[in-house]
């Protein structure tokens, strides 16, 4: 009697990661920094980044009934903007910011260069409702003083941020994102040592089925009354990786008590316009809950 031959083994499947923000347009999800989407156990990705600021301050000063107004300016930029992302658990991950080059050029003070302060990022999903289009989550971030010491901060800063998204569509290619930072950092003013900081944003975001995102990025300052809008812009060119880029800033009121090139209370009005380029590549794959 011949026996029949034994199957051959089935290879086991890895497990699939889930999570409500998986599926191939995850790394559009999870790249904004207000949505609280997190990269999963098993994920990680790296980001790189070159900066750039330009602030003209556009100046006046009255003598003898006489206005004169001119310009000086600051001009800093800096790569690669290094970040590194790995999820430690379902709902969680973590993120080191490495440290970049900088270089701040000013009309008044020259130019400086070295290295950034490094950050250290901890992020949690809390709540998620893939049915309603709801998740919520929180970002705590500590600010280490080990930059270059022109460029250093004389102290470390400490951030928490409760984050919300809220779809807006069926789709869940609209949406809006809400931040709600609260910072402890060293105070630029002498006298006091620490201050603390209430910056909130909104972020008014479309994803289009091929894989592209753009942003609107609303953020108000109570320390200094200041609104900043910022326009945000991805594009997938694989599932695991995508190119990136920013554009904004504001205009801030300036008022210089101590001369300015020999010119007394000269007051004016900063125009502070940013720009960033980069790319993304995530390393794991995970995909979306079932609603």
């Amino acid at each position: 009697m011949v026996s029949a031959p034994t199957p051959p083994p089935v290879a086991a499947q890895a497990p699939v990661r889930s999570d409500p923000c998986g599926g191939y347009q995850e790394l559009l999800k999870k790249y904004l920094s207000a949505s609280p989407c997190v990269f999963v156990a098993g994920q990680a990705a790296v980001q790189m980044t070159y900066s750039g600021t330009d602030i003209p301050e556009v100046l006046s000063h009255s003598v003898h009934g006489k206005t004169t107004t001119f310009t000086i300016s600051s001009h800093a930029f800096g790569y690669p903007g290094a970040l590194v992302h790995v999820g430690i658990s379902p709902t969680s991950q973590i993120t080191i910011v490495l440290p970049s080059f900088s270089q701040i050029s000013t009309t008044q003070n020259g130019t400086a260069a070295g290295t950034d302060d490094m950050e250290f990022r901890y992020k949690q999903l809390v709540y998620s409702n893939p049915k309603g289009g709801i998740l919520a989550g929180v970002l705590a971030t500590y600010q280490a003083p080990t930059g270059s010491p022109s460029l250093t901060a004389p102290g470390p800063s400490y951030e928490v941020n409760p984050l919300l998204n809220i779809a807006l569509n069926q789709q869940r290619s609209i949406g809006e994102n809400f931040s709600f930072p609260v910072t402890n950092a060293p105070s630029a003013q002498s006298g006091e040592p620490r201050t603390w900081s209430f910056a909130p944003q909104a972020v008014t975001f479309w994803r289009s089925p091929g894989g592209t995102l753009l942003a609107i990025v609303t953020q108000y300052g109570f320390s200094n009354n200041r609104l900043y809008l910022t326009l945000n812009t991805a594009q997938l060119i694989s599932r695991n990786f995508q190119i990136q880029g920013t554009y904004g800033g504001n205009n801030a009121p300036v008022d210089y008590v101590n001369p300015v090139q020999d010119v007394p209370h000269a007051g004016g009005t900063a125009y502070s316009r940013s720009f960033t380029i980069g790319f993304s590549y995530l390393m794991g794959y995970s995909e979306p809950l079932a609603r």
